[in-house]
Order: C-alpha cells, then sequence, then structure tokens
C-alpha cells in the first residue's frame, strides 16, 4: 500500500492533510445543517453560567402572586385596587411605576375612573403596557393590537411589552420597542432603563443575569402599607404577574421558567449594566485555524524533526485553548460574543481524525511489519504478489540459522537480518525485501526477459547471491559468516520457502522443487502417524547383531536394532525414521520398546544356560527426559538387572558433553538399577578417556572409522592401541564395531582387544538365527600380533 513506501515524515502530512481534509468537511456539515448554531447555544448558555451576576438592585417588581390572589377577592380584581397600589408608591417616593398587566378591556366604570383618577394626582406619568400580537387564521396573518383604555391612557405613558420566544422556546432576544396603531412605542425594559432603540429592532437579554436577585413585594402588603418605603425609595416598580394561576411565563436560559415581568427586568438590567453585545462569525476563526494546521501539515513532509511547537497537532490545541482563553475574558468584560464551537469541532475533528488514521495505519504497519527487524513482512508480500500476474517468489535461509542465533544478541540479529536485506536488494529486479519468518527472506523476481526460462533466470539470479556473501557481514562490529540457501515457486511464498528448505537439506545451492519436500513431509508425517500401531502390530522388529568376545572366542553379546516393514510404506530405514523420533520427542516410546524386548530375550538365554549381555542404544536426549529415566529404571529393576546384569545401554560420546551434571546423575540412576553403560561412537566427538571416567560407564565403544583403515594405516593402528591400554588403566572394557574382515580381527586380538562387532562376526539378523550361534565359534580368532607392535 501507498503508505508503507513513504518515509515517517510525509507519512505523517499525509494523515495530517486528511485529517485537515475531514475536519474542513464536518465544520461545513455542522454550519450548513444549523447543527452548528444549535449547538453554540448550548455552548453559550454554558459558558453563561461562568458569569451569572445579581441585578443592580433599581427596579423592584411589585408581584400579584398567590398570597395576593388568596388575601384579596377574585380575579380580575377591582381597578380601585391598583389605584389604592399607586398612590402607596407615590407616597412611600417611588421614582417610576410601570405595569405588566393588561388593561384594555373596560371593567366597572366606578372602578376605571378610581384608577384613571390615581394616575393624575400621580407626581410623575406611570407607564401602561401595549402590545401587537401575530396569529395564524387559516392561511392568513391576523394581527391584533392592544392599547390601554383611554381613561387610562390620558396620564401615562405606553410601552411595549411583546416578547417572542427562539426557536427553542427561550426568551433571549427582546425588541427595543414596537408599533401599535401605527405609532412607534419603546418597549417596557427601555423604559424603566431610561435608554433609547430603533423601533423593531431588538438586542440579545444578557442570561447571565440572575432574575432570582430582583427585589419584589407582594400587592397585597403595598396596598395594606406593610412595605417599608427603603424598599421602593427611588426606584423603579414594576406591576406584574408572579402567580402560576394567571399564566405569563417563559423558560429563560439558564433560570428555568420565570414570569414575564422578569423577563423584562432583565432585559431592562441588560440596558442598565450595558452587557448587549454583538455575535462574530465563526467562519474567520475557523479560516484562521485552518490555514494554521494546513500550513505545518504541508510542512512536516519536508520537515523530519520539526520542534515540539510545530507539530500540527500540538499547534491547532495550542491555537485552540488561547482562543478559549480570549473568548472567555471576553465574556467576562462583555466584549463581542466569541463562537467556539466551531472552531472547536474543527480542532477536535481533526486531531481525533489524525489520531485515528495514525492508529489504523501503525495497525496496519504492524500487521505488514516485521516486528523484529522492521522490514516488510509474509503479510505484505503477499499483498504484493496478489498484485501480480503468475508473479515469480525466491526465498533465501539462512544455512546455520539457530547457530548464529546462539552467538548474537537480539539486537545483534536486527542488524544481521538488516545487512542481509540490503544485500539481497542489491540482486537485479528486486525492488522490496521481506522478512518471511526467522532466517528467511524473500522478494518478487523480476527485471529479466520473459523469454527467458524462470529456471535460467534463478540460476543466475542464485548464483549471483551466493557471491554476495562470499565476504562476510559485519554486525555490531563483528565479521558474520553468513550462508544461504535459495528456493524458487511460481505465485507461492510457501513454496519458495519448501524450496529453500529441501536446497538447506541436500546441500544445494537453490532449488525450485518444492514438492520433492512436500512429499517428504507427507512421508515423514506417515511415518509418526504408523508408530504406534507398528510398535503393537509387529511392524517394527529387534534383530540382533551379534558381539564376539576375545577371551572365549564366542558370541557374548549383541547389539538390539531395530527394523520396521510397513505395509504401506514398504521397508523404512532407521536413518529416516529414528532421527523423525528425536525431533518430534517420540524417541523414548522406541527406546522403551527395545529395551523390554532385550530384556525379555536376555532372560530367555540366560534360562537357556547362556550368560548374554545386550546392548540397546539410548538417544542422548533422553538422558534429561525424567520420565524415561523414572520408566527405565522401573523396568531394569523389575527384570532382577541389579542382581543378574545383561543389559547394557549405549550412549554417544557427545551425550555427557551437552549437560554433564543431568548426564551424570541419568547415567547413575541408570546404572545402579542394574545397566552397563557403554560411550558409543567414542573417538567422533571431544571428550577424553580422563573426561569420562567421571560417568558411570564400563565400557568405551571405538567408532568403526578407527577401525576401517586398521590394516593399512598405522596412525590408525597407534590410536586404537593407545586407546586400549589406556581404557584398560581406567577400569573400561573395549568394544571395536566396524569389523568387517579377519585381517582386522586377528589385529584387534593381538592389540588386546574386548570384543568386537560387524559384519565379519556377523550380521543383524533375528533372534532365532542370533540364538543358534550362543556358545559357538562363529569365526577364528588367532591372537596376531599387531602392525602396531
Amino acid at each position: 500500500m501507498w503508505f508503507t513506501k513513504v518515509s515517517d515524515s510525509v507519512r505523517d502530512a499525509q494523515i495530517s492533510i486528511a485529517a485537515f481534509l475531514a475536519a474542513i468537511a464536518l465544520v461545513l456539515a455542522a454550519i450548513i445543517s444549523g447543527f452548528a448554531d444549535n449547538s453554540e447555544r448550548q455552548l453559550r448558555d454554558l459558558r453563561d453560567t461562568l458569569r451569572v451576576s445579581a441585578v443592580s438592585g433599581d427596579i423592584v417588581i411589585a408581584e400579584i402572586d398567590g398570597r395576593s390572589l388568596q388575601e384579596l377577592d377574585k380575579w380580575p380584581w377591582p381597578r380601585g385596587y391598583f389605584a389604592d397600589a399607586v398612590q402607596e408608591l407615590d407616597r412611600l417616593g417611588a421614582a417610576q411605576i410601570a405595569f405588566d398587566v393588561e388593561f384594555s378591556a373596560q371593567s366597572d366604570r366606578n372602578e376605571d375612573e378610581k384608577f384613571a383618577k390615581a394616575l393624575r394626582e400621580l407626581s410623575q406619568p406611570t407607564i401602561l403596557p401595549t402590545f401587537r400580537q401575530e396569529n395564524l387564521a387559516g392561511e392568513k396573518v391576523v394581527i391584533s393590537e392592544a392599547l390601554p383604555l383611554e381613561i387610562l391612557r390620558e396620564n401615562a405613558f405606553l410601552a411595549s411589552v411583546n416578547v417572542r420566544a427562539a426557536a427553542d422556546g427561550q426568551i433571549k432576544h427582546y425588541s427595543y420597542g414596537e408599533t401599535t396603531f401605527g405609532v412607534p412605542r419603546p418597549s417596557l425594559a427601555n423604559m424603566l432603563a431610561r435608554t433609547g432603540g430603533a423601533v423593531d429592532e431588538s438586542f440579545r437579554i444578557d442570561q447571565a443575569i440572575d432574575p432570582l436577585t430582583i427585589p419584589r413585594i407582594s400587592f397585597v402588603d403595598l396596598i395594606e402599607g406593610k412595605v417599608p418605603r427603603a424598599a421602593v425609595a427611588g426606584k423603579s416598580i414594576v406591576f406584574g404577574n408572579a402567580a402560576i394561576e394567571l399564566g405569563d411565563r417563559y423558560p429563560t436560559a439558564l433560570f428555568g421558567v420565570r414570569p414575564g415581568v422578569d423577563i423584562h427586568v432583565q432585559a431592562a438590567e441588560t440596558l442598565k449594566k450595558g452587557t448587549i453585545r454583538g455575535d462574530m462569525s465563526p467562519i474567520p476563526i475557523v479560516i484562521g485555524l485552518a490555514l494554521l494546521v494546513g500550513g505545518l501539515a504541508w510542512s512536516r513532509a519536508r520537515d523530519p524533526k520539526p520542534a515540539f511547537w510545530k507539530r500540527a497537532t500540538v499547534s491547532s490545541v495550542f491555537a485552540s485553548a488561547v482562543i478559549v482563553a480570549i473568548a472567555l475574558i471576553g465574556d467576562q468584560l462583555a466584549w463581542a460574543y466569541m463562537p467556539l464551537f466551531a472552531p472547536l469541532l474543527f480542532v477536535a475533528t481533526f486531531v481525533i481524525a489524525k489520531r485515528t488514521l495514525g492508529l489504523v495505519l501503525n495497525l496496519q504497519l504492524a500487521r505488514l511489519t516485521d516486528s523484529e527487524s522492521g522490514l516488510p513482512n509474509r503479510a505484505r508480500m503477499r499483498q504484493v504478489v496478489a498484485k501480480l500476474d503468475s508473479p515469480v517468489i525466491a526465498a533465501a535461509r539462512i544455512a546455520d540459522y539457530s547457530d548464529l542465533l546462539a552467538m548474537l544478541t537480539s539486537d545483534q540479529q536486527t542488524q544481521l537480518d538488516l545487512a542481509i536485506a540490503r544485500r539481497l536488494a542489491l540482486l537485479d529486479g528486486v525492488e522490496e525485501v521481506f522478512r518471511i519468518e526467522s532466517g528467511i527472506f524473500g522478494w518478487v523476481m523480476g527485471g529479466y526477459d520473459q523469454n527467458e526460462t524462470a529456471e535460467d533466470v534463478a540460476e543466475e539470479i542464485f548464483s549471483t547471491a551466493k557471491t554476495l556473501f562470499n565476504a562476510p557481514v559485519d554486525v555490531d562490529g563483528e565479521r558474520v559468516r553468513v550462508s544461504m540457501h535459495y528456493g524458487m515457486a511460481q505465485g507461492d511464498i510457501a513454496h519458495a520457502v519448501d524450496a529453500s528448505e529441501l536446497a538447506r537439506r541436500k546441500g544445494f545451492v537453490w532449488s525450485g522443487n518444492a514438492a520433492a519436500l512436500h512429499e517428504e513431509t507427507q512421508y515423514r508425517q506417515r511415518l509418526l502417524g504408523e508408530l504406534d500401531e507398528a510398535l503393537l502390530d509387529g511392524s517394527i522388529s529387534v534383530v540382533f547383531q551379534p558381539k564376539l568376545g576375545f577371551a572365549s572366542g564366542q558370541v557374548s553379546g549383541g547389539e538390539c536394532l531395530v527394523r520396521w516393514k510397513s505395509a504401506q510404506l514398504g521397508h523404512v530405514s532407521p536413518a529416516d525414521f529414528i532421527p523423525l523420533l528425536e525431533e518430534k520427542g517420540r524417541v523414548h516410546d522406541l527406546t522403551l520398546f527395545v529395551m523390554r524386548e532385550a530384556i525379555r530375550r536376555q532372560k530367555e538365554a540366560a534360562d537357556a544356560g547362556y550368560p548374554l549381555t545386550l546392548a540397546v542404544n539410548v538417544s542422548a536426549q533422553l538422558l534429561d527426559n525424567f520420565v524415561f529415566i523414572e520408566m527405565a529404571v522401573q523396568d531394569l529393576i523389575a527384570a532382577g538387572c541389579r542382581e543378574k546384569g545383561g543389559i547394557t545401554l549405549e550412549i554417544t560420546e557427545s551425550a555427557p558433553l551437552q549437560d554433564s551434571e543431568t548426564a551424570k546423575r541419568a547415567l547413575t540412576q541408570l546404572r545402579e538399577a542394574g545397566a552397563r553403560i557403554s560411550i558409543d561412537d567414542y573417538g567422533t566427538g571431544q571428550a577424553t578417556l580422563n573426561y569420562l571416567q567421571d560417568f558411570p560407564a564400563q565400557e568405551i565403544k571405538l567408532d568403526q572409522s578407527f577401525i576401517r583403515d586398521l590394516v593399512d594405516d598405522r596412525k590408525d593402528q597407534i590410536m586404537v592401541q593407545s586407546t586400549i591400554d589406556l581404557a584398560h588403566a581406567l577400569g573400561f572394557e573395549i568394544v571395536a564395531e566396524g569389523v568387517e574382515t579377519q585381517e582386522i580381527l586377528d589385529i584387534l586380538a593381538g592389540l588386546g582387544c574386548d570384543y568386537a562387532q560387524g559384519w565379519h562376526v556377523g550380521k543383524p539378523m533375528a533372534w532365532e538365527d542370533f540364538f543358534s550361534q550362543l556358545g559357538t565359534v562363529p569365526v577364528s580368532v588367532s591372537a596376531g600380533k599387531s602392525a602396531a607392535a
């Protein structure tokens, strides 16, 4: 994919630009749909809660409250009550009297005259309400207007008390005035605040002014003379409905549903405090942020390591924090309202989108990248191969990878992987090197003439690849020799890997025959699958190769060997199935099977009067298999080997070297259970007799490589002679294997060897044939003088 081919800085720039475009698109959609306006209103209300303030106290509400309704006549009251109220306020020194109570309908004439007379006698004109209302009648808009009775308005100012709810039902804006009956009328709030304003224009009520702090007196207390002078003297008094029963209630942004008179006073307080605020457009702020973020995102592609503050995410968050701070300061100082939702939406979308895209791409990169080396991995290679038409795939496998792992640290292993990838990238046509798995690399072969066969190209490329690794690889200052095997396949990564494994097993430079490995693998799997049944049905059997004792000249022992004749697979060579069983951890089953057969046959020979020692091969890996050791000890003890002996366990020479303490404990347990311990293949490893004497062994078995040329090679004669002499001095008996001629047998007799084994003595044979040789002299032994002598 595109993001796997670019640098980290370019990838980050691409992610930033994608996030930038996403943020712009979302903000535009929010503005066009109106979602931004609705959200901004909610945010504005939230901001207003940070600056809630009390009213000035200059305006007092004379409430027509529930208590007044209970204690006075049934509503509507006689207008004489209002006459008494205004006279009392005038006596107490009220500076201004206003009504948010409708007086457009005629009541009792005497009561109306009484109220009109009181208005005429006031020291100042009072303020009476007028309003204009629009109603729908079908498809037509019907306008209704109301004025106080003419008898009342002769000595009063008229003020508009119209309020209109916003889309959310709340009263947020307030008109400076209305035109009723063709005459422009100032609003009640303007009259209370003693300010002017253009009729039919409106201002936003300061929602942070707390209507709960407005001073209030009860209407009934007022007409009963219970209101102190200090509560109203020099103040503006507004009569208004406060009782729930009378309605006239409106929702506000911060303080719930309030009486209409509260709205008028809140609007008047806004005018008095001068907290009318204009609204800024969010578009210039968003454009400024967009220019900042877009510029930084674009510059990221040319700046691999930008300063912290130059990073688009950091800068956008910092800029938005500055904008928020300025907006909140502006709120407290009553500056023009600075919108925040659209700018914050832009920044939040940019940051979230950038982080999300970065996380998704990083996860995708991690899925396509080898965690140890940072090279593209098998999954990435699959993507590349899937886009090509019948590509030729190559795989390179480190020959001795496990040995290299043992000598290198994890950091050095990473350096080695990268160094190998760099060398492979030098091959013609290689665009990208993949680390398919540990120790295995791959690439898509290309850059060759289509008229050439894949095999011809492979021969040329892999020969070149071989020369690339003639020189050692520098790893952390150390020169490491690396040998590679190569595989090739058409369109299948697994087949190329299998072909490289076949090349490794066969010692080839390269192979294109993955099918052969597949067949071999199937064969190995069938062997494992048939093992258990073969141990039970006799397909696996034990044969016995005679061991000649020089002292008696007779067959005095034998080595137990296994043969497998499968009904499906035919004769299976021990060279095929024993290494497989060792590799798969199944060799203990076979070893116990052979040992139990040896115990049974040894007892049979002993019962017939032939003391016999039978040898069983024990894999070195079984010496640290505690389950096997325990079961073998139990079998030896049960057979009475402590008292009678008769079983020899042959351990390869290298076994004690792998884990000397573990091996020594295991061999001691086996010897204490009655087994003789023989060190097999002596001379092929690095152990010395002095080293082996610390182990509970009684026998040394000379490897046939020292015996094969014993007649003609004086060096071998000297080596065998010295080994026999030293072994005898240390208490070991010596067995020579690989005795193929009478001449070799005679030389060994002259050298003082204890036992001989080989085809000249006898080939592996069934028990019946082996048993028939017991007590016989199969070959003549003349204690001839050795050439070494």
